[in-house]
Parts: C-alpha cells; sequence; structure tokens
C-alpha cells in the first residue's frame, strides 16, 4: 500500500508541473500583446496601439475574437507612418494573422464594423513569442497527459493488488 502512495505522490506532482507549465506558459506569451475590448457600432472601429522594434522581431501577430460572430469585420495593420500593410475581412469567430515589422514605431490594428449592428470584439496585438515560449506552451499538454496517464496506472495497479491482497 505504501508503495501506491508514493506511485500516486509521483503521478499527482507531474500532473501539477503540467498545470503550473500550462498557466505560466500562457501567462509568458501574451506578456508582450496588447490587448483590447469594445462594443463597436456600425461604422465605428476598435484601435489597438503597440510599440514595435524591428530590431527585436521581424514578425507581429494580432488575434481577434467576436462575440456573437457576424460578416463585417475587417481588421487592419498600420505602420508608424499609418500606411495600411496588412487588411484582412474576418470570416470566422476568432481569428490570427501575422504581419512584417519593418520599422520601430507605433503600430496599430484597426477592427472596422461594417454590419449595422453592435458587435463585442477582442482584440490583442504585439511581437510574435520566440520558439522558446511557444515551446513552453506546446510541452505542457504532454506532461499533463503522461501525469493523467501515470495517475490511470497507478489506480489500475492499486485495484489490481487489492484484489489479490483479499484472495
Amino acid at each position: 500500500m505504501q508503495r501506491q502512495g508514493i506511485l500516486f505522490v509521483i503521478v499527482s506532482s507531474i500532473v501539477g508541473v503540467g498545470i503550473i507549465l500550462s498557466f505560466y506558459g500562457n501567462q509568458v506569451i501574451f506578456e508582450d500583446l496588447i490587448k483590447g475590448e469594445g462594443q463597436v457600432k456600425f461604422g465605428e472601429n476598435l484601435i489597438i496601439p503597440v510599440e514595435l522594434d524591428n530590431t527585436k522581431t521581424q514578425t507581429g501577430v494580432y488575434a481577434i475574437q467576436i462575440i456573437n460572430f457576424k460578416e463585417g469585420i475587417t481588421a487592419k495593420i498600420l505602420d508608424p507612418f499609418d500606411k495600411e500593410i496588412e487588411s484582412q475581412s474576418i470570416n470566422e469567430e476568432v481569428f490570427e494573422g501575422r504581419f512584417n515589422i519593418t520599422m520601430p514605431g507605433i503600430y496599430k490594428l484597426v477592427i472596422e464594423n461594417t454590419d449595422e449592428k453592435e458587435i463585442k470584439i477582442f482584440g490583442v496585438v504585439g511581437p510574435e513569442p520566440d520558439a522558446g515560449k511557444k515551446s513552453l506552451v506546446s510541452i505542457s499538454p504532454w506532461i499533463l497527459i503522461i501525469g493523467l496517464i501515470g495517475v490511470v496506472g497507478v489506480a489500475i495497479y492499486a485495484i489490481k493488488n487489492r484484489k489479490k491482497s483479499f484472495s
């Protein structure tokens, strides 16, 4: 019985590490992204500015989530001179895009509503996370899966040993 307890503590700690890495990884990914949200009426824009430097990263990312998705949303990225460098018509509830950072300055994510109804919109924009940050987020689910498989394995082991002790 003591062996089962030790194994259960080990696999539970693996699950705990997976959960902590998941939260920490998401925090690290989103720390450099600027968030904005609002109710955007017909003809209005949600503008999210972010300062970016092409010496630190060459690629920027943006994401948009539309609550109660409707057609008629356009996302634009403006460079520091307010020149449009990217434009996308949003055709899904959650959209992610990338753009090139060509010079240092304040870039803007401009989300336009051309629909008749007011729409709740969330948007984020910022530098693309580096490979280390991305790998932290992608490894945490695997650690969780390994830990959960271990918990199931320890439970099966405990049940089999319990049956043997009753026999």
